[in-house]
């Protein structure tokens, strides 16, 4: 949607992991994170759908499909946000919180959307803004926690944890954004210890699952990283960013026809995610022999995994 406004040989397999493992990339951190909460308050977000945005100046904007001329408005910029063109949704939310400068969802929504073009800084300034206005909001505090990890200032992360853990106590995004900050802080003990407390409540956390094994992975266990990455894909398994960590795992533990297999079905899945597509572009110059079966049984991995966590459960507090 556009919008614009105003404004590949055969081997022993110990070589062939040691092969592998110099050849796959060192930069494992952007292959973590969390999807952020995007819920707002409804009587808020009904509220404001239909107020036209009143355009500033006249600076047109490139977005993914082109521009448009036409003023925006929160029904626009909602729709560039749903269609991933964050930077074009950015634009139009900070438009409309200057003409409705106390309006918690635009506020925001312009976080959430600077946050995804990478505009840190504008994403707290507006999250400070929602935090002000609402500071009841508990997401408002676990994604403002987000961006502040993305500017590697991990202690003020923990400490906004804790203002929205105050007020939500419940939400997975306590566990999960807490082992992040304690990893981030060097912690990584404490996080993995946190992972767990997540995943013993909730089995099924996809991205708790996807982090312990990346955190796992980053620290050097290889073979330890290989169930909970693989749970995660079990979970979700049409997750690019899932099958292609889970790929990693594979390569780094000697297993290069099943990682080259978990690279392909990323790609099938997001034909744009160019880690995975450069990972299957590097690994068909190992793996030349596409007949080979798979040195390991993934399902099986995941389940293993599974019951391990079914081990770590604990009585979750009630409400």
């Amino acid at each position: 949607m556009t919008r614009s406004f105003a404004t590949h040989t055969p081997m022993g397999p110990v070589a062939l992991a040691r092969i592998l493992s110099l050849a796959l990339p060192v930069a494992l951190i952007a292959c973590g994170g969390d999807e952020p909460s995007s819920g707002v308050p409804e009587a808020v977000a009904r509220t404001v759908a239909s107020v036209s945005v009143a355009p500033t100046t006249a600076v047109e904007i490139k977005t993914l499909g082109g521009t448009v001329p036409t003023p925006p408005t929160y029904e626009s910029a909602s729709d560039a946000y749903k269609g991933g063109d964050y930077r074009a949704a950015a634009v139009m939310y900070r438009s409309a919180v200057v003409t409705t400068p106390e309006d918690v969802h635009g506020q925001y929504m312009l976080g959430l959307s600077s946050w995804k073009s990478g505009d840190f800084a504008g994403a707290k300034e507006a999250f400070d803004k929602v935090i002000a206005l609402d500071p009841r909001f508990a997401k408002a505090y676990f994604n403002q926690a987000r961006v502040l990890l993305d500017l590697k200032r991990a202690p003020e992360a923990l400490e906004t944890i804790e203002k929205g853990r105050a007020i939500d106590s419940t939400s997975s995004d306590v566990w999960r954004l807490t082992a992040r900050a304690k990893a981030e802080s060097g912690d990584v003990d404490g996080a993995i210890a946190t992972y767990r407390d997540l995943l013993g409540r909730n089995e099924a956390d996809s991205w708790g699952l996807n982090n312990l094994g990346m955190l796992l992975l980053q620290r050097g266990d290889v073979e330890g990283s290989l169930g909970p990455i693989a749970r995660a894909v079990q979970v979700q398994p049409t997750a690019p960013l899932f099958l292609n960590n889970l790929g990693m795992a594979l390569e780094r533990s000697g297993h290069p026809v099943a990682a080259l297999r978990r690279y392909e079905l990323a790609v099938q899945h997001d034909a744009s995610y160019v880690k995975a597509v450069r990972n299957v572009e590097r690994l068909k110059g190992i793996v030349t022999d596409s007949t080979l079966v798979d040195e390991v049984d993934v399902k099986a991995l995941a389940e293993q995994f599974r019951q391990t966590v079914r081990s770590w459960k604990v009585e979750v507090p009630k409400s």
